[in-house]
């Protein structure tokens, strides 16, 4: 019989992982303490299960990460494509998808146990390799084949981005290339997943999303195809 002091304790826990997305020593230490007793965590754990959520502990943190089908606690696809304004498209959808994947792909590119690749990148450079790739990808021979394979339309993404006016990288407008990638870094700021420092223009890794990109890669395959299909080393035509 499960104890009421143990429930109350797993349902706290849970609560707080809803509301703050991690626990750690640092937020909340008796919390997470709590965490390592068998029955509160088994609670946890059903309580995840049953919201479609999962809950994981890497380097001594714990995050909960909402199943990819999970429309409730995950990113909802309207959330990302109102990310540059609320007048936006499908096609705006699709160019944030790619740009949150290749800003991973940037940072998480090693091998091996060094999977980190890089520590911070310049909004400036996340435009420029934004505009070689996509320019790269849509000028490929059997480019309809490459995005079936990876259910993604490069074309469509590449027009709307070359459509977007090049401002100075000082310019505060959103519906520019810059503005459109620091409405995309401050996006993945406030999920906790990178910090954006807008005085010095870079942004770099949060912990968070070290420690998932090291422990637990999340739809690596598909990242995989994506990657592939902007990337002219691995162009076989």
């Amino acid at each position: 019989m499960i104890e009421q002091q143990n429930l109350e304790k797993a349902m706290q826990i849970y609560y707080f992982l809803l509301k703050e997305g991690e626990l750690g020593l640092e937020n909340n230490k008796e919390l997470y303490i709590a965490y390592s007793d068998n029955e509160v965590r088994a609670i946890v754990e059903i309580l995840a299960r049953e919201s479609d959520v999962t809950i994981e502990k890497y380097a001594q943190v714990i995050y909960i990460l909402p199943g990819e089908d999970n429309d409730v606690l995950g990113i909802k696809a309207s959330e990302m494509q109102r990310i540059v304004g609320s007048d936006t498209r499908k096609v705006d959808l699709y160019l944030s998808q790619y740009i949150v994947t290749l800003i991973i792909s940037e940072f998480f590119k090693g091998k091996g146990n060094i999977i980190k690749s890089r520590d911070f990148m310049r909004i400036s450079e996340v435009v420029e390799d934004i505009t070689e790739r996509l320019k790269f990808a849509a000028s490929k021979a059997y480019i309809e084949k490459e995005e079936e394979e990876a259910s993604f339309n490069v074309v469509s993404i590449y027009e709307q981005w070359s459509a977007l006016p090049t401002d100075d990288p000082a310019s505060k407008m959103r519906k520019t290339k810059f503005g459109y990638v620091r409405s995309v870094a401050s996006f993945l700021e406030k999920q906790g997943l990178l910090q954006y420092d807008v005085l010095e223009e870079d942004i770099r890794p949060a912990n968070k999303l070290t420690h998932l990109m090291s422990y637990n890669f999340l739809n690596k395959d598909r990242k995989d195809r994506i990657d592939r299909l902007f990337s002219e080393e691995e162009n076989n035509y």
